[in-house]
């Protein structure tokens, strides 16, 4: 029993996507005929370019520097580029307290495996000469 699809198409539904989504349809202009054999008559009607453009830096972004560039003097920035400008922080060094000791290994030694037999450390593990 063939399914009887009284919908529209995926064909439809892309016509219709070029049609909502795609670029403007313009009239096309009335182009002069070549006066010359060989010629190429190139002819566009005029567009407003506005919707083509990008804000600019000044509009978007009201402290860049073309938005600041308005001849009104402003207080310099003393810290400056690069410099840090959050909250205060103590890094690197103990003042006033003592620094905390370095944390302990904890080393199973029951996972090492056993120095082979003559081996330095096998002699110090049985007494036979003294450690480092």
């Amino acid at each position: 029993m063939a399914a009887d699809n009284t919908g529209p198409t995926a064909e439809d539904a892309l016509a219709k996507a070029r049609e909502v989504y795609g670029p403007p349809q313009l009239a096309k202009p009335k182009c002069p005929e070549a006066q010359t054999p060989g010629e190429l008559v190139v002819c566009a009607l005029p567009q407003d370019d506005s919707d083509f453009r990008v804000n600019p830096t000044s509009t978007t972004d009201p402290r860049s520097a073309q938005a600041l560039d308005d001849g009104i003097p402003r207080a310099p920035d003393v810290a400056g580029d690069g410099i840090f400008k959050g909250p205060g922080t103590m890094s690197g060094g103990c003042f006033l307290n003592k620094c905390p000791p370095p944390p302990a290994y904890i080393v199973d030694f029951s996972k090492l495996p056993e120095p082979p037999p003559g081996s330095d450390a096998d002699r110090m593990a049985r007494g036979e000469i003294p450690g480092p």
